[in-house]
């Protein structure tokens, strides 16, 4: 959804799109930057990988004048333009509605505890619990450093969870991948969805939609989302002037209640 909002907008332009995808490693992060930034390229748009810690690849392309601009999963340290989603609102939403639908013991599955959007989604999931009066219970927050991209991963948190003295009884999950990935587990475990543990999850697309049960979820604007940061790409590309005021624009989202 992001791809085709930023190729909407480049194209129209006169721009090319060339796509690199990281599946969550830092280092084909570094390799594939390098790679593009040598082909010489207008500008960069990046969304950083749940790896990625240390963005010196970027900041140094920054600092030689390259346009960036960043979308999703944003680093603080640079200043230039990002896009994201109203990740704290979306994640307090999601967990409210599991408080109000009658579970008191969430649990939350996220990913690497330095992403942007991992810090922002605990945030709202944490800030949820405590307007509702619910201790934030440490043991049922788990990390998934790989974004998803390891079953194993997955499955032993589901497992450490459901080994707790109290097992919680929903489950609020942090993003697209995690999200099928922990319908999967449930399934190859037996656990029952609602019946054993109600579950809310966060995406980007329709693909929650087809399971069985359908994923009440977080819509993030990714279409959007792609679109804007193309446009203030483009801004950063065509002035005439060095740019010296930058935008953080925060995109909302929807909750989407279904069956879960």
């Amino acid at each position: 959804q992001a791809i085709n909002g930023i190729e909407s907008i480049a194209y129209d332009r006169g721009y090319h799109v060339i796509l690199s995808q990281t599946h969550e490693s830092y280092d084909r992060e570094v390799i594939n930057v390098q790679h593009l930034a040598s082909r010489s390229v207008d500008g960069l748009l990046v969304s950083l990988s749940s790896q990625t810690q240390d963005i010196s690849h970027l900041t140094s392309l920054h600092e030689r004048g390259l346009p960036i601009v960043f979308f999703d999963r944003v680093a603080d340290e640079i200043e230039t333009h990002k896009v994201i989603a109203n990740n704290e609102k979306g994640a307090f939403e999601a967990t409210n509605h599991l408080i109000k639908s009658g579970y008191k013991r969430i649990a939350h599955l996220t990913s690497s505890t330095q992403l942007s959007i991992s810090i922002e989604r605990l945030k709202g999931y944490e800030n949820a619990l405590k307007v509702n009066n619910i201790q934030i219970n440490p043991a049922y927050i788990k990390h998934c450093p790989h974004g998803g991209m390891i079953y194993e991963e997955m499955e032993n948190a589901i497992k450490e969870l459901m080994a707790l003295p109290e097992k919680p009884d929903a489950i609020f999950v942090a993003g697209d991948r995690l999200s099928t990935g922990c319908l999967s587990v449930f399934k190859n475990l037996k656990i029952a969805v609602p019946e054993d543990m109600a579950i809310a999850g966060f995406s980007n697309s329709d693909v929650l939609d087809l399971f069985n049960p359908s994923l009440t979820s977080v819509r993030q604007p990714a279409f959007e989302i792609g679109k804007l940061a193309t446009q203030m790409l483009l801004q950063l590309i065509e002035a005439k002037y060095p740019v010296e005021e930058f935008e953080k624009k925060v995109l909302e989202t929807d909750l989407y209640v279904r069956n879960s």
